[in-house]
């Protein structure tokens, strides 16, 4: 076994400094799960004791994988190692993984793993020796852009139901792993509005094609329990149902807890045990792929916009695939330009991410481009100007759409935009209730 290595952390929130223990070493033979906690974008993530706050470590990581004969080296670029120094730092890290690999399976590639440059860069090497293939990337683009066809309509029953009839074929297990992953990514971002709109899309899909699924478990289940659930079904398709829909639980203490319950079982049940765990590896592994593949897309689509002559263009004829999960790789790459104090690159990501942001604000729905109008303006005069104006356009559901919205900017860590919205929504009800009558503002 590897162990972990303590590391002394700052919060990046609250400022608590705070020892966490990172794994420096991934060996795919001994620890597989780390495998997926690295797809996922998990591995190495800690959470501040004093504020709750998750945050992950950026620390050299050693990848081996022996069916492969993959070994990849990372060393974040922003620890600025002298050459001798990172050769040290190579030597103590293959040391380490040569110690607790038998004898017989140290294999020449060990004197010489390959660096890549960024951690993104040892996931697609990963990928790369997994098989994935441009036709896979290409069949994963299509599943997100038939999401999102897919909940444009979703308040248009009559244009839902001929879409699903459509695509009544594509619409089965993977398609299905591919919008649970993109829920758990709206979920985990803090938007709850379309992760709320991605959990009804998923249920009426699941109805609709037949597709039994289990109810999904509490987010604070015990773990007994669920590895109870994990070992109860018989059939692959109801595992995979389980695995679909409670993919959060099996984490690496999961894993852990299963295979000390192989080491403790009699032989037969062991064996039982060992071919469960495989298959959950299996099916967590292929989830995780999926969610890695659509990051893979964005990505790609990002360095395509960034390299063009027309950035403008090029979005308006890629717009169903601007999504939030898009803006976030786009703020990511922002942030990073900015803490490596790269202007240049800078000043192109910002012109990239408003044209994006119009992209999406021209293919809103009226309600929420009226959203953003009253985001913009200033309150409350601005605001009561906008919502009078408007008046013959305003939904009557828009109090209540404005709330959900509060809700999502609140999960966000945006209080006072939150706010705003609500005060915005105060203004709408007291405008809706005036049967057209435009309302002063009082003093």
């Amino acid at each position: 076994m590897i162990p972990t290595l303590p590391i002394q952390i700052s919060c990046p929130s609250c400022g608590h400094k705070y020892a966490a223990q990172v794994q420096s070493i991934v060996d795919v033979s001994q620890n597989p799960e780390l495998k997926s906690a690295l797809l996922r974008g998990q591995l190495n993530v800690v959470t501040c004791p004093a504020c709750g706050t998750p945050a992950m470590v950026s620390a050299p990581l050693l990848y081996h994988d022996p069916a492969k004969s993959l070994l990849l080296l990372f060393v974040p670029p922003e620890l600025n190692l002298p050459l001798p120094e990172r050769e040290r730092l190579t030597g103590q890290l293959v040391n380490a993984l040569m110690s607790v690999v038998p004898a017989e399976n140290r294999k020449g590639y060990f004197l010489n793993p390959r660096s890549v440059l960024t951690m993104q860069g040892l996931i697609d090497e990963v990928l790369k020796a997994d098989g994935v293939t441009p036709e896979m990337l290409e069949k994963q683009r299509s599943r997100t852009r038939l999401i999102q066809d897919l909940l444009a309509q979703l308040d248009d029953q009559a244009r839902l139901d001929e879409l699903i009839e459509q695509h009544k074929p594509e619409l089965d297990y993977p398609f299905l792993l591919t919008l649970t992953a993109t829920l758990e990514g709206a979920a985990a971002s803090g938007q709850k509005l379309l992760a709320e709109k991605l959990l009804r899309l998923r249920d009426l899909l699941v109805e609709r094609t037949g597709v039994v699924l289990p109810e999904p478990l509490p987010f604070d289940t015990p773990q007994e329990e669920v590895l109870k659930r994990a070992l109860a079904f018989k059939e692959k398709e109801s595992l995979w149902a389980f695995v679909l829909y409670n993919r959060p639980l099996l984490d690496y203490t999961f894993f852990q807890a299963l295979t000390e319950r192989i080491e403790k079982a009699a032989p037969e049940e062991a064996a039982a045990l060992t071919q469960r765990r495989s298959d959950l590896l299996e099916m967590t592994a292929r989830l995780d792929k999926e969610a890695e593949e659509a990051q893979r897309a964005k990505l790609a689509l990002l360095q395509q916009i960034l390299s063009s002559s027309d950035p403008a263009k090029t979005l308006r004829d890629n717009k169903q695939e601007i999504d939030t999960f898009f803006l976030a790789m786009l703020g990511a790459a922002l942030r990073t330009a900015e803490k490596e104090k790269r202007p240049e690159d800078v000043k192109r990501l910002q012109m990239v991410n408003e044209l994006a942001l119009q992209v999406l604000q021209d293919n809103l729905p009226p309600e929420l481009r009226l959203v953003n109008e009253l985001l913009a303006a200033a309150y409350p005069e601005g605001t009561r100007q906008i919502l009078a104006e408007r008046r013959k356009e305003l939904n009557p559901d828009l109090p209540e759409i404005l709330t959900a919205l509060a809700e999502d900017l609140q999960g966000q860590g945006r209080p006072e935009a939150a706010q705003k919205l609500r005060d915005v929504r105060s203004q709408a009800e007291e405008l809706l209730k005036g049967g057209g009558e435009i309302l002063t503002a009082r003093s």
